[in-house]
């Protein structure tokens, strides 16, 4: 099954981005970041590919950016993703 994985640019993010969206009933998981993305500690966002959309326009009303988006294929590897739009 694969899943997105919403990397920050601070905890602050993350923190306020799960608000967002728990509040909006997009189905997620806060996890550390992938050691296989970055060796930095962190901690990031997991949700189905389906909500990316969601996600997006959630968090660009807020005001939060995000540094980067992943893909976690069936076997476990991770891809970043094009995810950002010309505006």
């Amino acid at each position: 099954m694969e899943a997105y994985v919403a990397i920050f640019f601070s905890i602050h993010y993350v923190l306020k981005a799960e608000q967002l969206l728990k509040a909006a009933n997009i189905s997620l998981d806060v996890v550390p970041v992938p050691r296989e993305i970055s060796g930095d500690c962190g901690m990031a966002i997991t949700f189905a590919p389906e909500q990316l959309a969601a996600v997006q326009s959630i968090l660009a009303a807020a005001d939060i950016a995000i540094a980067r988006i992943f893909c976690k294929d069936a076997e476990g590897v991770f891809r970043e993703i094009p995810w950002k739009t010309d505006s």
